[in-house]
């Protein structure tokens, strides 16, 4: 008898432990707000290399969450593509295309996009809290979330984030890093 309740106990505690989440270290998709700390992430860039956020860190980063097949995401990539050619920004698009690499690289070559960009999936997309893209973070240099864009941003209302809380990178002899409101359902 005193094996079995010690097996129960055992079985249970390993349960309890296992639903709680514990050792996770991520926070609640419903805690990515402003002022909130970003998810953090492994993704694999379009030359197959994989892009931790921990490398992000010390730099403001303009995190973009998008797919080939998103209307206002296209009108958006220009606006991404002006910003990435004239800030010291780290402008970093997350491509939630099913097809993954198929899809996204070449149309990242034929749109000329001059900023990195990964390969996301939704899992990744929950854990930023998304609903729709395009979705965008602007994320401090501690990797703190300063502003949430749920649908299409502008050039000039990121550099208006980032002069509001003193980071005004502007800066016209960049060269960019290339790397592999209405908002649409992710679910296609």
């Amino acid at each position: 008898m005193k094996l079995i309740l010690s097996k129960m106990f055992c079985g249970l505690f390993v349960l309890v432990l296992s639903l709680s989440g514990c050792g996770t270290g991520e926070p609640d998709p419903a805690s990515v707000v402003v002022g909130g700390q970003a998810p953090s992430f492994s993704l694999a860039s379009l030359d197959g290399t994989t892009v931790k956020s921990s490398t992000l860190k010390g730099s403001v980063v303009v995190l973009n969450f998008w797919a080939t097949w998103c209307q206002p995401c296209m009108s958006e990539i220009p606006e991404l593509k002006e910003f990435a050619a004239s800030s010291k920004a780290k402008v970093v698009g997350i491509a939630l295309d099913e097809d993954g690499l198929k899809a996204v690289k070449p149309f990242v070559a034929n749109h000329g996009i001059n900023y990195t960009v990964l390969l996301g999936d939704q899992d990744i997309f929950q854990r930023f809290n998304g609903i729709g893209i395009p979705y965008t973070l602007v994320l401090d240099p501690a990797q703190r979330i300063v502003k949430i864009y749920r649908g299409p941003t502008t050039k000039a209302a990121i550099e208006q984030d980032l002069k509001s809380i003193g980071q005004d990178l502007s800066s016209a002899s960049q060269v960019p890093v290339k790397s592999g409101l209405d908002a649409v359902s992710v679910s296609k």
